[in-house]
C-alpha cells in the first residue's frame, strides 16, 4: 500500500495524513467535506490515483462515499461513526458490487485488544450476578455522536454475553432495572477518547480502561486495517484483523515450543 485517498477534512482526517506520511505512504488526494457533499464529478476522478480510500468524513456522506469506492473497485476503510441506521444499505451496496469494505467504531490497536479482553471477562462474570457491569466514555466537546460508536460496541458485547442484561440505559435515565446496562457519556474539553468498562460488586470493583493519548492511535490503526484489507473483497471489521493477529501469534508460539522441545 503506497498511495491512499483521504475522505474528509476534520481532525481525524488530518491526523491520518500525518500518520500516513510518517509510514512512508503517499496521500494521493484529500476530498474535503464540501467536495463530498457536492459530489462534483471532477473530484470522483481523484480517487483513481489511490490504492485505498480511508473515510473520516461524516455520517451524512458515508453512503455516497461507499458507492463511489465500489464503482471504482477501490477498497475502503470506513472510520466514520453514527451511520449505523444505514448499515443494511451500505452492506448491500458492497456485496452487490463485489466491493471491499472494512469498518469499525475504533481502529486503535489497544482498544481492539480491550474488545477481545472484554469478551473473555464478560463470559467469566456471566455466572456472578452480584457484579453489575457498566460503561463510561469521555470525549471532547466537539464529538458529534453520543454515545460514541466505541461505547455502543462495548455495551453490545456485554448484552451479547450477559443473559441478565438486555437493554441499555444511557446518561440521564435515572434509576435502572436489573436487566438494564448503564452507559454514561461525557462531552467536555479536548479528550480524544477514554472508555471504561466496569463490573461493580459488593466487595470489589474490576475495571478495564482504554485511554487514547492522541488521535494518532486511531490513524495508525486505520492504516494497519488498510494494509490488511488490500487484496480482499467483502465486508470486514477489526475483529477479522485481530483474529488473524491472534492466529499468527498462536502459530509463532507453537513453532517456538516445537523448537524448544526438539532443540
Amino acid at each position: 500500500m503506497k498511495r491512499i485517498c483521504v475522505l474528509g477534512d476534520g481532525s481525524m482526517a488530518r491526523s491520518l495524513q500525518t500518520a500516513a506520511r510518517s509510514e512512508g505512504i503517499q496521500v494521493a488526494s484529500v476530498l474535503t467535506g464540501d467536495d463530498l457533499r457536492s459530489g462534483r464529478p471532477r473530484r470522483k476522478g481523484d480517487l483513481k490515483g489511490a490504492e485505498l480510500g480511508i473515510d473520516f468524513s461524516g455520517a451524512g456522506t458515508v453512503l455516497k462515499n461507499v458507492q463511489r469506492c465500489v464503482e471504482l473497485g477501490l477498497p475502503l476503510v470506513e472510520g466514520t461513526t453514527g451511520w449505523e441506521s444505514q448499515r443494511p444499505d451500505v452492506e448491500a451496496m458492497v456485496l452487490n458490487g463485489e466491493g471491499s469494505l472494512l469498518y469499525a467504531p475504533n481502529f486503535s490497536f489497544g482498544m481492539n485488544v480491550l474488545f477481545h479482553l472484554l469478551e473473555q471477562a464478560a463470559d467469566l462474570f456471566e455466572g456472578a450476578e452480584e457484579y453489575d457491569p457498566f460503561v463510561l466514555e469521555h470525549h471532547h466537546r466537539g464529538k458529534a455522536d453520543s454515545p460514541s460508536g466505541t461505547a455502543l460496541r462495548l455495551a453490545e458485547t456485554l448484552l451479547n454475553r450477559l443473559d441478565r442484561k438486555n437493554l441499555v440505559q444511557t446518561t440521564g435515565g435515572g434509576e435502572i432495572a436489573s436487566n438494564q446496562l448503564s452507559l454514561a457519556s461525557l462531552r467536555a474539553g479536548s479528550e480524544p477518547g477514554r472508555h471504561e468498562v466496569g463490573f461493580d460488586g459488593p466487595h470489589e470493583s474490576i475495571r478495564l480502561q482504554h485511554a487514547a493519548r492522541d488521535r494518532a492511535a486511531f490513524a495508525h490503526g486505520a492504516l494497519r486495517a488498510g494494509r490488511w484489507l488490500m487484496g480482499r473483497s467483502g465486508i470486514f471489521t477489526m475483529r477479522d484483523v485481530m483474529r488473524d493477529l491472534l492466529e499468527e501469534a498462536s502459530r509463532t508460539r507453537a513453532e517456538k515450543e516445537r523448537e524448544e522441545t526438539h532443540g
